[in-house]
């Protein structure tokens, strides 16, 4: 017999099917239903696939604040959702030979590249076109930053932001954007929030560093037990959009603190880093689900598959993600349909590349290199992430033809040194831990794997009580099915905290091997 949760959702799937069809029929589509329903499996769920028609109806639901009641933009971002692949490419090479063309003649960077080159702007027609232009890397950006600022704008392109993140030696990557740039955050945001079916009117939460919430009236971070309040969804969409309320909470605060945080703020979706998201949830094993909460929405940092199905069945609610780093903003928007990142092409363009720059072949994985489209004040063309992605071809199950890639594997500078065979180890210490019964998991509230250079493993684990026998004996028994002959030797360790490096972001994996981290971009906040 299914579990009784899984009939629930069948049957809920199955009405909606057949409403949907009853509909259709009688040809009323303004009562049509605008949201996706949902089908539980291992590691997640399936979206039904969307449609123009569906989309916009689903933006309807965002009323714009009254200063912005005339603005299209986002009615035309939905439509270029559903656009023929042909027609996508058209406009793809259209915005790009406008950013060409004004970076060679008001970026003296540019200019000198082409010059030396032998080419002009006119030769880079289309994307397929940008691997005759070398790959810009983050030091680049750092020795050359003022030779990649523009001389002057066009009309309405002033400069609003400067982006700052660091560098492995700490010296900081800064990078000007426009106000249309900046402008994106929030437009494509919402593109991830109705993606996600979020409703506007809901109340929203935060649990996030301090450095990374609002500040207080008073121009004070936010301390230890503090609740930030706003009655709308700021700084996410809140600019543009009539929305619910919003609160955020501090990461420094307590887990059990932020616990009992989330269990009076009675909210309908929660923002976080996903290690924070799976902490949490970790947590929350010893509690009943979030009433009310629908979806979760992860960021600044990568999502495992492990960590996603750990979330989603803890607070019993969806998880989404966008990607994006502060250099260029939100890159893509994860669907849920096919798992895929799509690229916000009305923002920027994609390349997954090998070693050489040349584009990889479908499945297999490379470098991801992002090409700006509306940032004129600093266009960076060809910048190298640093993380790796997938390659992938074909149609999305999710109906959408926006362009896309696959999973993210990581920043490569942290992988590039470590020994062979080093992810095979720890994905089977992910794979033990995310499948590990909830009475063995219980008490368990962090964890961290760091490889020695002598080739050991030690798993870290933060726990609120004393793990079963049974929980060593399943990592354990993981470890030893790795496929080496012998696998390295293990340690199974508690300690009373896992430190964090001075970015905050806390690293479930660790090597001697690996280049010392500092803070980076994540998707910019």
């Amino acid at each position: 017999m299914a579990p009784r949760r899984t009939r629930q959702w069948t049957s809920k799937i199955e009405f909606a099917i057949q409403l949907d069809y009853l509909l259709s029929r009688l040809g009323d589509f303004r009562w049509r239903p605008s949201y996706a329903f949902l089908v539980p499996k291992r590691g997640g769920h399936i979206f039904l696939t969307t449609t123009l028609a569906t989309e916009q109806d689903e933006q309807r639901r965002w009323k714009l604040q009254p200063r912005w009641a005339q603005w299209k933009l986002h009615d035309r971002l939905v439509e270029r959702e559903f656009l023929a692949p042909e027609q996508e490419r058209v406009r793809e090479a259209e915005s790009l030979r406008q950013v060409i063309g004004f970076a060679a003649k008001q970026v003296s960077y540019y200019q000198v590249l082409f010059e030396r080159l032998g080419i002009a702007a006119a030769d880079i027609h289309g994307p397929d076109d940008l691997p005759a232009l070398p790959v810009l890397t983050r030091a680049d950006v750092q020795e050359q930053k003022l030779a990649l600022r523009a001389r002057r704008l066009p009309e309405g392109h002033q400069v609003r932001v400067v982006a700052k993140t660091s560098g492995s030696t700490g010296q900081p990557v800064e990078v000007l954007h426009t106000g249309p740039s900046a402008r994106m955050f929030h437009v494509l945001k919402q593109r991830q929030m109705r993606w996600a079916r979020l409703d506007p009117s809901g109340r929203i939460g935060m649990i996030r560093p301090p450095q990374d919430l609002p500040k207080k009236p008073d121009g004070q971070r936010l301390g230890e037990g503090e609740t930030y309040r706003l009655d709308s969804w700021t700084p996410q969409v809140g600019p543009y959009f009539q929305t619910g309320p919003m609160v955020g909470f501090s990461t420094r605060n307590s887990l059990d603190s932020q616990m009992d945080w989330l269990e009076k703020q009675q909210l309908d979706y929660l923002i976080g880093q996903s290690a924070e998201l799976e902490h949490l949830a970790l947590g929350f094993q010893d509690r009943q689900p979030l009433r009310g909460l629908k979806s979760v929405l992860a960021i600044t940092q990568q999502m495992t598959p492990e960590m996603q199905q750990r979330i989603e069945r803890s607070f019993d609610a969806m998880v989404h993600e966008n990607y994006g780093f502060n250099e260029i903003g939100i890159v893509a928007t994860r669907c849920r349909e096919g798992g895929r990142y799509h690229v916000n092409t009305e923002h920027c363009l994609v390349e997954i590349v090998d070693d050489e720059g040349r584009p990889c072949p479908a499945g297999q994985r490379g470098h991801l290199l992002a090409t700006t489209l509306t940032n004129l004040a600093m266009p960076l063309l060809r910048y190298d992430s640093g993380d790796l992605a997938e390659a992938v071809e074909g149609p999305c199950p999710c109906g959408r033809s926006l362009p896309a890639f696959g999973a993210i594997h990581g920043r490569y500078r942290r992988i590039a040194n470590l020994p062979p065979e080093t992810f095979e180890h720890w994905a089977a210490l992910r794979r033990a831990l995310g499948d590990m019964p909830a009475e063995l998991s219980r008490h368990l509230r962090q964890y961290q794997v760091h490889q020695y250079r002598d080739g050991r493993y030690e798993l870290r684990l933060v726990v609120a009580g004393t793990l079963a026998a049974a929980f060593t004996e399943r990592v354990e028994a993981e470890w030893a099915e790795t496929g080496a002959p012998s696998p390295p030797p293990l340690t199974i360790v508690v300690v009373d905290e896992i430190p964090r490096p001075p970015g905050g972001k806390f690293q479930d994996f660790t090597s001697d091997f690996a280049i010392p981290r500092a803070t980076e971009g994540g998707e910019p906040s």
